[in-house]
């Protein structure tokens, strides 16, 4: 079965600014972030119901080696992206932690 994978506005802006800070840091840093986003991606797209729904719908994976989770849905055909976000931030009422 294939899946098209959306990026939510948010989930854009949240990994424009992560890769931003990366940046100021180490430009290979932020390449490194940017290849795990992308390794994270294939893989939800790829299998997204391998993962256990969190809260609500919504699914999470980890990026390896940042501390960062993509959270996301499947809905229909879709892989639907809605957060980047932190490990260490608040957990999120709407998308769980």
């Amino acid at each position: 079965m294939s899946f098209t994978l959306v990026i939510k506005p948010e989930a854009i802006k949240e990994t424009a600014e992560i890769y931003a800070y990366y940046k100021e840091i180490d430009q290979r840093l932020a390449d490194r972030f940017e290849r795990g986003l992308d390794t994270v991606y294939r893989e939800i797209q790829r299998r997204p119901e391998r993962y256990a729904i969190r809260k609500k719908n919504y699914r999470h994976l980890q990026l390896k080696k940042f501390p960062y989770r993509v959270v996301y849905a499947l809905i229909g055909q879709e892989v639907v992206v809605f957060q980047v976000r932190h490990t260490r931030r608040r957990p999120s009422k709407e998308y769980g932690p």
